[in-house]
Order: C-alpha cells, then structure tokens, then sequence
C-alpha cells in the first residue's frame, strides 16, 4: 500500500511540474532557416499586382514591425535587399499548385539567410493577400507552418503561419520566436 502511494505521489508531482512549466505550444516550428539580423528591407518588383503589392506593404506594416524585427522599403533591388517580392506565370515542379513561396537565394552561414525571394504564382490568385504576405514574410524570418488547432479567429493562437493562411498576424507564439532570435 505505502509503495502505491509513493507510486501515486511522484507521478502527481511529476504532472504537477509539467503544468507548471506550461503546455507545449501548438504553434510552428522556428528555423532552419532564418533572417541574419533584424533589420528587414523589402523590394517589390514592378511584376507584382496592385493586390500582391498591397499585401505584401500590409503584412510588413501591421504583422512584422509588431515584433522586434525592424523594416523597410528600398525602391531598388540591390545586393543588400533582405527580401526580393515579385510574380511569375510560370512556376516549375510543385510550385505550379501554391500560391506562393520563399526561398533563401543568400546563404551567410549554415541557417542563417542573408536575402530571401518571395514568389507569388499568377496563375493561382489567392482570395487575403495580406494573409499570404504576412504567411510568406513569416518563412523569410524563420517561421515554419503552424501546427494544432486554432481556435477562434481573434484567438491569440490564432496565425497567419497555418498551412492555407486566413488571418493576417502572428500568434504570440509566433511572435515570441521572432522576438527572442532578433
């Protein structure tokens, strides 16, 4: 009986400390790949639609500069652009099927990125491109898709990292991830 209750105590003491040290975050993963700093310049390419470039100012302006990331606007693509916005008609290989996708096209070191590219398809118009953007924007400094259950659609839970995006922000999950790498 008393190793029963002994048994008993240790695992009522071993929950009691996961509770205490809180739940797991459904949230997405951080990395392997992400920004070099925290300074976040953005180009937008003359290909672009009125809705894609819209969307792409909306997400850096109320998504990302929320966070410790800082931001701008270069009216020219040059080498020290963080992130290159443009379209194309003609995406290859899995791509023809999203909407859009980031790639590191600088790498400095292992993980870290010095440019991304952030692609939208022409052909497959997305109905919140300020969802995608902030989605996309998100991948160019590290967030990877949002895993778990996302409650209601103001819920702080709630994320534009989720695999087919319909909000426009970060979690505070996100958020936290963002603020404690930069």
């Amino acid at each position: 009986m008393k190793r029963s209750i002994r048994v008993f105590s240790l695992f009522a003491a071993a929950m009691g400390i996961l509770f205490a040290m809180g739940q797991p975050a459904s949230a997405n993963s951080f990395g392997p790949t992400y920004a070099d700093n925290s300074a976040h310049s953005f180009f937008y390419d003359d290909d672009l639609s009125s809705g894609q470039k819209s969307g792409m100012e909306w997400a850096r302006t109320h998504s990302l500069d929320p966070t410790d990331m800082s931001t701008s606007v270069d009216r020219s693509y040059n080498n020290q652009v963080d992130v290159w916005a443009y379209a194309t008609w003609n995406p290859s290989g899995d791509q023809t099927s999203w909407y859009a996708w980031t790639t590191c096209i600088k790498f400095v070191s292992s993980g870290k990125c010095d440019q991304h590219s952030i692609v939208f398809n022409h052909r497959l118009p997305h109905s919140n491109y300020r969802s995608l953007s902030c989605h996309e924007i998100g991948h160019s400094v590290g967030l990877g898709h949002a895993s778990g259950r996302n409650s209601s659609y103001a819920s702080a839970d709630r994320s534009c990292m989720r695999a087919n995006p319909d909000h426009t922000y970060y979690a505070v999950h996100d958020k936290s991830h963002i603020n404690g790498r930069y």
